[in-house]
């Protein structure tokens, strides 16, 4: 890819594609375009654009509509789907730049929500999310709200729900047979607002989640989170070990046998308790 690069510069459109999650995942690959002397036109998801601007200065950054944005014009000179930037600029795990995020929050709404998460207090802020919606492999990567209950019994943490869509009965439920709530901020809808759910999710401490949009949202932003994986992840996490080279402030627990989420709780509850004692 490098070595067919024209020596100027040069327009070119990389139009998102699949799920909010993936266009996330992949437009970490946009900045080695620019370095490498393209002028991206970034076709994303709607909702996305506010934070790619932020994030991706000097890339012109565009709603997906139809007709496309008048930005992408019939002469650009290059096109592609940025899920296929991969097998350019990720070959092998040597071409992974060394970044702690890719993604800018919104300053002052991250400052006020962590005000108004802390209330005054010094809990620890842990955003969790348990639920996968994929509709072909969502209830494999999904987790039941009692599975999570050996983690309210851990004391100094606020946990801020994170979790997409309606969420009453399983927080009612876990509060009831914990006696912990899951504090969920109606002033922030993420299947709206993404721009507002990364402020959301900058102001936490630490995230814990199933593979699922807020775990791309966080690993973007450098934001420590772990992500909690079935025994047949997706390609993005592949097969083993517990680090992930498109996010470095990730780290990954995987059952170990299919089903076995009992397991891996345990392990995130033993290192929650490690977590927040080295926080103070």
């Amino acid at each position: 890819f490098e070595r067919s690069l024209p020596s100027s510069l040069f327009p070119m459109v990389v139009w998102g594609e699949q799920g909010v999650g993936d266009e996330v995942h992949f437009a970490s690959m946009v900045p080695d375009l620019v370095d490498q002397g393209a002028e991206v036109i970034l076709e994303s998801d709607p909702r996305l654009v506010p934070l790619f601007e932020r994030s991706f200065p000097g890339v012109t950054c565009v709603p997906k509509e139809t007709p496309p944005d008048s930005a992408i014009t019939d002469d650009m000179d290059f096109q592609i789907p940025s899920g296929d930037l991969g097998q350019w600029l990720r070959p092998g795990l040597d071409a992974f730049p060394d970044l702690d995020s890719f993604l800018i929050a919104e300053k002052a709404q991250t400052e006020a929500l962590r005000k108004k998460y802390k209330n005054g207090g010094d809990d620890l802020l842990v955003g969790i999310a348990w639920i996968s919606k994929n509709p072909e492999i969502g209830a494999d990567k999904s987790i039941a709200i009692l599975d999570w209950a050996p983690l309210a019994d851990i004391p100094g943490i606020t946990f801020i729900d994170l979790q997409y869509g309606g969420t009453e009965a399983d927080r009612a439920t876990f509060e009831s047979e914990t006696g912990t709530a899951i504090i969920r901020d109606e002033t922030i809808d993420q299947m709206a607002d993404l721009d507002a759910f990364a402020a959301q999710v900058a102001a936490l401490d630490l995230v814990i989640s199933v593979s699922n949009t807020t775990v791309h949202i966080s690993g973007g932003l450098g934001v420590p989170t772990w992500v909690l994986l079935n025994t047949s992840p997706l390609c993005v996490w592949m097969q083993d070990g517990d680090t992930s080279p498109w996010y470095k402030s990730l780290k990954l627990f995987r059952q170990a046998e299919t089903g076995d989420w009992a397991g891996v709780i345990a392990r995130v509850e033993g290192e929650l308790r490690a977590f927040k004692a080295a926080k103070g």
